[in-house]
């Protein structure tokens, strides 16, 4: 009686493997071409098709990318603006959240729901009114402007507030008799307790602040001051050069985009399941 069961369930097992497999070359197969191409010689990386694997193994396309592009620097800024925006953020997200929480605060509902209408608000539509307003507080072609732009978000400031709330009340109102007060108990209560909501929007800031694009390319032109993305586009647009001389080969295009990709590839196996736990947060009730 259950064999047929048995059979549907093992080839609906296989069906998914299959699917996963699929989906995973997918993926693997173009960041594995860049690795081959950026670790191939110039002539060998000019020859079409897709390269799987290095032929000769070369280290010409990191060599000509460090000797004729200033790649250290943007790469410096980049960290920078992801530092110090990132910190900022957790901050100003923690300190929202914190306030969100207070039952005695008036109209509570009325700011919560504002800041959650927020979240319908493209990015891009406040784009323009913010370069406005940069240009007249001087800001533009500061790494400043990259991290005011998006200081603190809805999202982060939510996150941080549901988290925050599954803290016990018991131990808070122990700690309010005790003479705690806001500083103390966010300091040493809140913030401990909800430490992998700190460090899921610390996550998922880090990989926001590092691949930022449009804000640079928009409230930066001096190029002392770009980021490493915009460094990047330049590689890459440089490859359709018809001058011998400005012409860039697609070893080293590999080469700038296999150095971008290295700190996130670093950094989230660590930070996977803080970011996963941030989008599952309040869909499962304990």
């Amino acid at each position: 009686m259950r064999r047929p069961e048995m059979l549907q369930s093992r080839s609906a097992r296989i069906l998914s493997y299959l699917i996963l497999l699929l989906l995973a070359a997918m993926m693997i197969i173009p960041l594995w071409t860049v690795v081959s191409t950026a670790f191939s010689s110039k002539f060998a990386s000019l020859q079409p098709g897709i390269h799987l694997w290095p032929s000769p193994f070369s280290l010409e396309g990191f060599d000509t990318l460090f000797r004729r592009l200033d790649f250290v620097r943007p790469f410096a800024n980049t960290l920078y603006v992801t530092v110090v925006g990132t910190t900022v953020h957790v901050i100003l997200s923690a300190l929202g959240g914190y306030v969100l929480i207070q039952k005695d605060l008036p109209g509570r509902s009325i700011i919560a729901g504002i800041i959650l209408l927020t979240l319908t608000i493209p990015t891009q539509v406040i784009l323009v009114p913010l370069f406005v307003v940069f240009k007249q507080f001087h800001l533009l072609n500061t790494l400043l402007s990259l991290i005011v732009s998006e200081m603190v978000s809805a999202f982060s400031i939510l996150l941080m507030k549901t988290y925050f709330e599954q803290v016990p009340r018991s131990m808070i109102e122990s700690a309010r008799i005790d003479g705690a007060g806001h500083f103390k108990l966010l300091k040493d209560f809140y913030l401990p307790l909800a430490l992998p909501g700190v460090l899921t929007v610390a996550a998922f800031q880090i990989v926001h602040k590092y691949n930022l694009f449009i804000e640079p390319l928009l409230f930066i032109n001096d190029p002392q001051k770009v980021t490493l993305q915009i460094a990047l586009q330049s590689v890459i647009l440089g490859e359709n050069s018809t001058s011998t001389n400005d012409f860039i080969a697609p070893n080293v295009t590999m080469a700038a985009i296999l150095l971008a990709l290295v700190p996130l590839l670093v950094f989230y196996p660590f930070m996977q399941k803080y970011l996963i736990r941030g989008l599952t947060v309040g869909g499962v009730k304990e």
